[in-house]
């Protein structure tokens, strides 16, 4: 009983025709462990569950991980281009259509894991249809304030070519810390999944393996991945990675300090810090403005980009500050907070 390929069910009764195999079903998960401890909250409570289940109706279909990661950035597109109008009933289409890319967002991640398809192309894919999904949203924003331009910033420049600048000054500082933030958070949450649930650091090696499976067999989106890993080891280990000579920042014994940890307080704070910080709950907050800003009139959409272009740079410079001086006191072991 309840083994691959039975014909009754474990009560005895007999299997839907159209019922999962019993190890797909099981695969079809969400993220577990110190993933979902890092997880934007609206995915870990909403998005996934909704996800899984078109994952689902999906895992017996010839629909792959990768042309699910490839439909977001038309998505964000559309997105944008809607929110450029300015028109409420099309901004809260805009919404709508950019909610749905977040899920599947979550859906090509748990496809690949049920399907067994999961990758380093397929990797890639995702990351790309990320950054373009921000830097499509952000164009529509931008279109948005340049024809519908904020009242606050006439009344403080005088209007014309003044206000243009400030308009595009303010996205382009709030785009690049969304950019900031999903760049940061992919590279911590590397480091701390490697290190947390295989007790070992995977930036290095794994950026390594990357770097010479390209050299082998060269394909563009693993080209982009390595560059975004080459990028990421550049920002946060102050290096070039090459893989001849770069070596793990962390050796064998901080690693294992660093793993006996990762239930203490500092470790799940910057759990918590991550799941509010990363570029998936950003984006989550910018819509949640936009639809109270334009359907609602609650907010004011101008007021909360130059919060996002000010607080919300400060707040991820932070986030990446303390993220290295735990790493730094993780490594050598420290006492529990007192009460």
């Amino acid at each position: 009983m309840g083994q691959f390929g039975s014909e009754t069910s474990v009560s005895g009764r007999a299997a839907s025709p159209n019922a999962l195999p019993e190890r797909t079903a099981t695969s079809i998960v969400g993220p577990q462990g110190w993933k979902r401890r890092l997880e934007d909250p609206f995915n870990t409570y909403y998005r996934y569950p909704v996800a899984l289940w078109i994952v689902k109706a999906l895992v017996r279909t010839p629909i792959t991980p990768n042309q699910v990661s490839l439909i977001q950035p038309a998505l964000a597109a559309t997105s944008g281009y809607l929110i450029s109008s300015g028109e409420p009933s099309k901004m809260l289409l805009a919404v709508a259509l950019f909610e749905l890319r977040s899920i599947l967002d979550c859906v090509d991640g748990s496809l690949a894991r049920a399907k067994k398809m999961s990758s380093p192309n397929g990797h890639a894919i995702d990351a790309m249809a990320d950054w373009l999904g921000v830097v499509f949203l952000y164009v529509g924003l931008l279109m948005y304030f340049r024809s519908h331009a904020p009242s606050s910033a006439y009344g403080l420049l005088g209007g014309g070519a003044a206000t243009a600048f400030t308009t595009t000054l303010v996205m382009s500082v709030s785009g690049f810390q969304a950019g900031m933030r999903s760049f940061a958070f992919d590279y911590f949450k590397n480091k701390y999944l490697s290190i947390y649930e295989k007790g070992t650091d995977e930036t290095i090696e794994g950026l390594r393996a990357k770097v010479l499976a390209v050299r082998k067999k060269p394909t563009f989106f693993g080209r982009i991945e390595v560059f975004i890993g080459r990028m990421g080891h550049l920002s946060f280990e102050r290096e070039w990675f090459d893989p001849e000579t770069s070596r793990a920042q962390l050796s064998a014994s901080e690693i294992q300090t660093m793993a006996r940890e990762q239930d203490g307080p500092r470790a799940r704070f910057v759990g918590f810090l991550w799941s509010l910080s990363g570029g998936d709950a950003y984006l989550s907050f910018v819509m949640i403005t936009l639809l109270l800003g334009q359907v609602f009139g609650i907010s004011e959409v101008w007021d909360a980009q130059v919060f996002f272009a000010s607080f919300g740079l400060m707040w991820i410079v932070g986030v990446i500050a303390y993220n290295r001086w735990f790493i730094r006191v993780s490594r050598r072991g420290y006492q529990p907070l007192a009460a």
